[in-house]
């Protein structure tokens, strides 16, 4: 079985925080929210490798992490790890603005698996980069949209595909709270609408809070910090296959994270925090379509969760390993990646234009968009 070497690239809290907790005797092990315990939980992988320019985070992973890997080093120039360490997989975790340049060079260095933070980057120009890189060295990209990593999501989108509920005709998206921001975590919220929609963005048009107003029409923030960088907003995107989307992501709310998908025949509300999902339906078809639905009665349920072996971040490593070996033997993958760099770049084109309608006074932005 070949070992993999893996290096992590910024040692915030999300690429290399505390171990979990002791593995429950029943449940199993603890599922760890941070690259460095997703990497502890794949046998065929050492991690040799992890970087950053804050010597003290440095510190903090080989006193984290230094008694499962002895022999990983600790580098605060990324272009050194790459030159000295060998790796086969990289996690990508630094600030949101700085991704392109480290992918770029990663695959010029060999590595064969990246494993990118959200979002794939801030400007298109940048996410093109990396997707043209990855494709000249046939590396396997995958962006860390945790989401399309949780069964729940995945379960609700079966059952629309599935016809029971009819077409998919609006979602209704929320994100809540102080650090409710566009590009840090709103992120999410607008990359599971479209794990939804399942089609090209048409057209948007936006509002931003007030506090950022004026902000201007391309990303300002500070790599994810400062909130105040930021912004909230509101938004209403078309996509190419008809299906209407509410975005509201905004700073003043009860913290939440909360999709409503409405179909023709039903809808299903999922609660991010809680990981439930209600379905309602009709309790009977409506003879002759949908101008009949009124005399129908909706019933309600829950969506049984199904059991999931591995966390999100675990999951999607073991995807990019799984895809990487693969494609060493000649072999197409078992199924498709869950969340590619086109798919980061889709994400990234629709926050774009969030903040470009806004700033040509809350126009509708056509697709495709370029960088302003």
């Amino acid at each position: 079985m070949k070992i993999h070497r893996a290096g992590i690239v910024g040692l915030t809290g999300i690429a290399a925080g505390a171990p979990p907790s002791i593995p429950d005797p029943v449940f199993g092990h603890a599922h760890g929210d941070n690259h460095a315990s997703g990497y502890a939980q794949i046998p065929n992988v050492t991690v040799v490798g992890a970087c950053d320019l804050v010597l003290e985070r440095n510190a903090e992973f080989l006193q984290n992490w230094g008694h499962r890997w002895p022999e990983a080093r600790t580098y605060t120039d990324f272009r050194m790890m790459l030159a000295e360490a060998h790796l086969d997989i990289l996690s990508v975790v630094t600030p949101d603005h700085r991704h392109a340049d480290i992918v770029v060079a990663a695959c010029e260095a060999g590595v064969k698996g990246i494993y990118c933070e959200k979002p794939i980057a801030t400007t298109l120009a940048d996410a093109d980069r990396i997707l043209a890189a990855c494709r000249a060295h046939g590396v396997v990209l995958s962006i860390d949209h945790t989401r399309r990593w949780r069964q729940i999501w995945h379960q609700a989108r079966v059952l629309i595909r599935s016809g029971a509920l009819g077409p998919l005709r609006r979602i209704v998206a929320t994100l809540a709270g102080p650090r409710a921001m566009l590009f840090r975590n709103a992120t999410h919220l607008v990359d599971t609408v479209n794990f939804f929609a399942e089609s090209d963005p048409a057209w948007v048009m936006s509002d931003l809070d007030d506090t950022h107003s004026n902000y201007p029409p391309r990303y300002a923030g500070d790599g994810g910090r400062d909130p105040a960088t930021d912004p909230g907003a509101s938004a209403y995107v078309r996509y190419e296959n008809g299906v209407r989307a509410f975005i509201c992501a905004n700073k003043d709310g009860l913290a939440r994270f909360e999709l409503r998908l409405d179909c023709e025949h039903g809808r299903i509300s999922v609660d991010d925090s809680s990981g439930a999902a209600e379905v309602t339906q009709l309790a009977r078809p409506a003879p002759g379509g949908g101008d009949a639905q009124g005399d129908a009665r909706p019933v309600k349920w829950l969506l049984p969760t199904a059991p999931v072996a591995t966390g999100g971040l675990e999951a999607g490593l073991r995807e990019v390993i799984s895809h990487v070996e693969a494609t060493a033997r000649g072999e197409s993958p078992a199924s498709p990646l869950v969340s590619t760099g086109e798919d980061g770049r889709r994400t990234l084109s629709i926050l774009l234009g969030i903040l470009q309608s806004n700033h040509r006074g809350n126009v509708k932005v056509t697709y495709p968009i370029a960088d302003m």
